[in-house]
């Protein structure tokens, strides 16, 4: 005879089962038809425990984790999905799932991860997304979301990471979302996102990644953008930033990407920058930065990609840039650089590419160039006033694509 309280775990695992069997329905074409051969309600057919993408809790019966990425799925997302009320996971990313996200997926209150990457969802980033009282990660990223940020998102107090970016968002970020106290990692690249950075921002102590490139922003860079000193990655590439580069950014000593490209950034690179001696990745290209290179560059030991082109800088490069041992790419054109090349660049074995072109650079290239640096792909000195001959060792760089050395 069957107990009350079994029939009571059949009876919402049940729940669960027709939850899941509507998903199903609204699915209008899968590539692989995992689904429909797995996912069914006959007498033969495995538990729904069984059944492919689905997990469930041994305690309690109940779906727990439910992972139908990367199956080529196309469709909608019913309302009866919000009846997995112990529903923990949820990835449905890179698939074509589409329309809009049923407000009865608040209901999910014990969601944690929470992933819809890569689809075509539509329509704005519902308020009742601040609902999730235990939500930590939550990926929105690569679909067709519009609108505003709701400021409810900041309810979500354990919320770690956020990714928002490749949307079609706008507005301001909410202040609020200064709330997100445990916040590690934030994309919200590729937007429309406007006005400045939030100051409640600067108070994310836990924050390791701030990806705003590719939006509307502007302001200027806040000085408390150096409280922030778990950061390892911070990009504003492609915005509409004004004003300098805050000499406290160089408190970031954990800092392993700095990307500012392609602002409107004026006066002078921070001598502080020197103290960022994790950073791998720097690019202030497309500014309006005056001034001379610092010679504290040359105590960035770890720095693969340096990208300076496109500013208005001036005076010598300095000889410190010799120290940069594990510097790939090195891009300084469409500048006012003079005097010579200093030797120790032409020791960077490990350099790929070297830009330099539309200087006022000077000198002679050494005539073993090849045999030291035999990894060049790209060669860009045209449009300065070097002197002496094309060393012909240039013909042991066996991955040159592009060699460019005109006028000068």
């Amino acid at each position: 005879m069957m107990t009350g309280f079994t029939a009571m775990k059949r009876l919402s695992l049940g729940t669960d089962q027709s939850a899941l069997l509507a998903l199903k329905a609204h699915i209008t074409s899968e590539q692989q038809e995992f689904l429909s051969k797995n996912w069914s309600s006959t007498a033969a057919a495995p538990s729904v425990c069984d059944w492919i993408g689905v997990q469930c809790s041994s305690r309690h019966q109940r779906v727990t984790a439910l992972n139908i990425s990367n199956m080529g799925l196309t469709g909608t997302i019913p309302p009866d999905l919000g009846n997995l009320s112990f529903l923990v996971s949820l990835d449905l990313r890179n698939n074509s799932f589409h329309g809009n996200l049923p407000e009865e997926l608040s209901h999910l209150r014990r969601l944690r991860y929470f992933r819809l990457t890569s689809n075509n969802f539509n329509g704005e980033i519902p308020m009742w997304f601040g609902r999730f009282p235990e939500l930590q990660f939550l990926f929105l990223g690569k679909n067709g979301f519009s609108g505003f940020i709701p400021p409810s998102i900041s309810n979500s107090s354990k919320l770690e990471t956020m990714t928002l970016a490749e949307n079609f968002l706008e507005g301001n970020i909410p202040e609020k979302m200064g709330n997100l106290t445990v916040l590690k990692e934030l994309y919200s690249s590729r937007n429309y996102l406007v006005g400045p950075i939030p100051l409640s921002f600067c108070k994310l102590s836990q924050l390791q990644v701030l990806d705003l490139a590719f939006n509307r922003f502007s302001g200027h860079i806040p000085k408390e953008i150096g409280n922030l000193e778990k950061l390892t990655f911070f990009s504003l590439m492609n915005n509409f930033f004004t004003g300098v580069i805050p000499r406290e950014i160089g408190k970031l000593h954990g800092l392993k990407v700095l990307v500012l490209g392609r602002n409107n950034l004026t006066g002078t690179i921070p001598r502080e920058i020197g103290n960022l001696q994790n950073l791998q990745g720097l690019n202030l290209e497309w500014n309006q930065i005056t001034g001379s290179i610092p010679r504290e560059i040359g105590n960035l030991t770890m720095l693969t990609e340096l990208y300076f082109a496109k500013n208005s800088l001036t005076g010598t490069i300095p000889r410190e840039m010799g120290n940069l041992y594990q510097l790939e790419h090195l891009e300084l054109t469409y500048n006012g650089l003079n005097g010579s090349i200093p030797p120790g660049i032409f020791n960077l074995s490990a350099l790929q590419s070297i830009a330099l072109s539309f200087n006022l650079l000077s000198g002679n290239l050494p005539r073993d160039l090849g045999y030291r640096l035999p990894k060049l792909s790209d060669i860009e000195l045209a449009r300065n006033n070097l002197g002496g001959v094309i060393p012909v060792s240039i013909s042991n760089c066996s991955e040159l694509l592009l060699l460019s050395m005109g006028s000068n």
